[in-house]
């Protein structure tokens, strides 16, 4: 398992951004259709880093499940505590 080696917090946008590898991006693809959840991905098809733009329950869900899939740690905790 990849453990993070960057995570990003905007609050006020209610996003994160957790990067797991530097390199150039060359297509970002949707991960969740019925909601912000995207991953950037390499020339050969690495996980760059996953994009969250919300910090709601289900969508972080998916984000983690998505993550596990392709064997990558997803963070506990991603927002401001409420």
């Amino acid at each position: 398992m990849m453990h993070p080696i960057d995570v990003q917090i905007d609050d006020e946008a209610g996003a994160g951004y957790i990067t797991y590898a530097k390199g150039e991006v060359a297509e970002t693809v949707e991960v969740w259709e019925q909601g912000a959840v995207a991953a950037d991905v390499d020339s050969r098809g690495n996980i760059l880093g996953i994009e969250v733009l919300g910090f709601d329950e289900e969508l972080l869900s998916r984000a983690r499940a998505f993550a596990s899939e392709n064997e990558l740690i997803f963070p506990a905790r991603l927002g401001s505590p409420v």
